[in-house]
Parts: C-alpha cells; sequence; structure tokens
C-alpha cells in the first residue's frame, strides 16, 4: 500500500500535527495536537478530507455519541 503524503499542498501544518477534524459545508476545523484549533478552507474539499482520511485523522462526527440529525 502506497504511503499517503505527509503534506498537503496549500496547508502549512504536516498531518502529524493533526488530531481530529470536522467539516461544514467546505470548512475545515481541525485539532492540532497542541490543542489549538485552526480552520482551513481548501480548494477542494473531497481531496483534502481524502487527505485527512489517508493520514488517520480522526473525523469528530464519527466519534460515538456524537449526534447529527
Amino acid at each position: 500500500m502506497k504511503a499517503a503524503a505527509k503534506h498537503f499542498p496549500g496547508f502549512q501544518y504536516s498531518a502529524s500535527e493533526l488530531l481530529k477534524y470536522i467539516t461544514v459545508a467546505k470548512d475545515f476545523t481541525l485539532m492540532l495536537s497542541s490543542g489549538e484549533f485552526i480552520k482551513f478552507t481548501p480548494i477542494d474539499d473531497s481531496l483534502f478530507e481524502d487527505w485527512l482520511i489517508a493520514n488517520n485523522v480522526q473525523n469528530i462526527r464519527k466519534e460515538e455519541g456524537w449526534i447529527t440529525e
């Protein structure tokens, strides 16, 4: 299996610095390993989310107890 890229073009953080994310429309809120939260709006939100998934960054919406309607 091919390893996922550690950096996403146009995004200043490496995958290893990210813990969790949530997305609303095309806007991402990400939690860094430092505990800081950042926002990012990629040009291609689908490609960015694929990169997060490939790097095992946890989607907060998939955590147990998260309620969506």
